[in-house]
């Protein structure tokens, strides 16, 4: 999946709240306990009784779905979201529930339908991010693009409609736009640091490489320990022939992340155009036994012994 996949699925196996599912049957009050094992053990209790019908039979299936997706047992999720439709047509929990589990078993075509089903039902500005994050996911990027930018006209802050369009938008090369969205993101949550990092990759690709640095390091102020950041401003000082600081953020990057192909690359190259071949050797041979194409890739990116 691309980094950064919107793989928000576990928030969207949203809660519900039983009406007259409660504790007039014995234990049905936990029904949708945190704890799975005796959330399903309630539920079925409840869905065994033949004592309730409807929405709040619906709701207990649900429940029991959401209690399974816990246990990693997405066959009997799926099964109960299912009879929970039947039951109920226009629950739209139950919808996205579903939607969610089939995102995660990257069945996206069924999770676009029901997310499809939860905007016919609701049409908000969240379930458009769903099923944004959904298309993107199934690399229809126009699609989400669409998406976010209808969960957008409902909701002008709505900042992870705005990253999510963004990142989409520079992972198919059209960063001018994702800069926009980028910057937008900022406006509304200064602290939102994957903005200023993915910006600063769109400001590099441009050349606008002191912008780009700007971005790096205040990527780095909210997040020191991003091993991504160091390395990709290690990579831009190398480019522009600042080896000392290049070697610093390359150090730092293994300070965070020791098996990183990147820094241990990066560091064994700048050690041996500084005579230090021996220990250069040592780092680049530990880089290429994580990744073997890091040679290449790292040429790719100006840096080379």
């Amino acid at each position: 999946m691309p980094r950064r996949a919107l793989l928000v699925l576990w928030s969207l196996l949203i809660a519900t709240t039983p009406r007259t599912v409660d504790a007039r049957q014995g234990g049905a009050d936990r029904c949708g306990d945190p704890d799975p094992e005796i959330s399903i053990s309630a539920c079925s209790g409840v869905i065994q009784s033949g004592r309730t019908r409807g929405r709040d039979l619906a709701v207990a299936h649900t429940h029991r779905g959401v209690a399974y997706v816990a246990l990693l047992d997405y066959d009997r999720a799926l099964q109960d979201f299912g009879l929970a439709i039947e039951i109920d047509s226009k629950f739209l929990k139950a919808f996205a529930n579903r939607g969610a589990v089939y995102g995660a078993r990257q069945d996206f075509d069924k999770a676009v339908a029901d997310f499809t089903q939860v905007l016919a039902l609701e049409p908000t500005a969240p379930a458009f991010a769903d099923r944004a994050g959904m298309y993107r996911l199934n690399g229809q990027y126009d699609a989400a693009i669409r998406d976010y930018g209808e969960a957008i006209k409902r909701d002008p802050a709505f900042t992870d409609a705005f990253l999510h369009r963004a990142i989409t938008l520079a992972g198919t090369s059209r960063c001018a736009d994702a800069i926009t969205d980028f910057t937008r993101v900022i406006e509304l949550n200064p602290a939102e640091a994957i903005a200023y990092v993915d910006r600063g990759v769109c400001h590099e690709s441009a050349g606008r490489h002191d912008l780009a640095l700007n971005d790096y390091s205040a990527h780095l102020k909210l997040d020191a320990r991003s091993s991504y950041g160091l390395e990709l401003r290690a990579v831009l000082h190398f480019r522009l022939g600042d080896r000392a600081r290049s070697l610093a953020d390359f150090e730092q990057a293994l300070v965070v992340n020791p098996s990183s192909p990147v820094a241990l690359y990066g560091r064994g190259v700048i050690r041996r155009l500084q005579g230090d071949v021996r220990t250069g050797d040592i780092d680049i041979a530990a880089a290429v036994a994580f990744r073997p194409e890091i040679a290449a890739q790292m040429a790719s990116r100006g840096v080379a012994p």
